[in-house]
């Protein structure tokens, strides 16, 4: 329901970003910005939206993994969200948090995500206190569909190509045992 309009790159140059940032938010509804959420000297892009307006950041970092340094906010009643900079984080955050938020925005219903079952071999471990997108490829066995986990890391461009799909590991869950028939939430 939206038009995404790609507006480029720009430099970790604190000038050329505020402008940057500025013709963006005044010419869109939404603004959707990835990287420099983080703590880093180069993560600028929080303190370029600070001062778009009213109320502002409303949330600098979440409990989830991959994705806790997403950051949102409300700037002159407008949302602008900050996805964080390493891709696969970025994907969660988008599809989890923002993508809900702008169908709502467009009047669209939630759409409901494609899903099925399948059984874990292998025992995932998890961080407790932070809800785990856990990336997974299917497989046919004689006994049923098999999750078998892929790649981890929020840098892990690579895991998409491998993956079908994802569990998610509920925040207070240190593991995910081997064996779970578990929900797969395709990619």
């Amino acid at each position: 329901g939206c038009e995404g309009v790609h507006l480029g790159a720009v430099a970790d140059d604190p000038a050329a970003l505020a402008k940057a940032v500025e013709a963006a938010f005044n010419s869109h509804d939404a603004l959707i910005l990835s990287g420099g959420t983080s703590k880093g000297a180069g993560d600028l892009t929080t303190k370029v939206i600070a001062g778009l307006g009213a109320p502002g950041i409303v949330a600098h970092g979440v409990a989830l993994k991959p994705g806790k340094p997403l950051c949102l906010a409300v700037c002159a009643g407008k949302p602008v969200v900050v996805l964080p900079g390493f891709p696969t984080s970025a994907m969660f955050t988008f599809h989890e948090l923002v993508a809900p938020a702008l169908r709502t925005m467009a009047g669209l219903p939630p759409r409901p995500p494609a899903r099925t079952t399948a059984r874990v071999p292998l025992r995932i471990a998890s961080e407790l206190g932070r809800t785990e997108f856990a990336m997974v490829a299917l497989g046919d066995t004689p006994e049923g569909l098999v999750a078998h986990p892929v790649g981890k890391g929020s840098g892990a461009v690579s895991a998409f190509a491998q993956a079908d799909g994802f569990v998610t590991i509920p925040a207070l869950a240190d593991h995910l045992p081997a064996g779970t028939l578990a929900g797969i939430t395709l990619l």
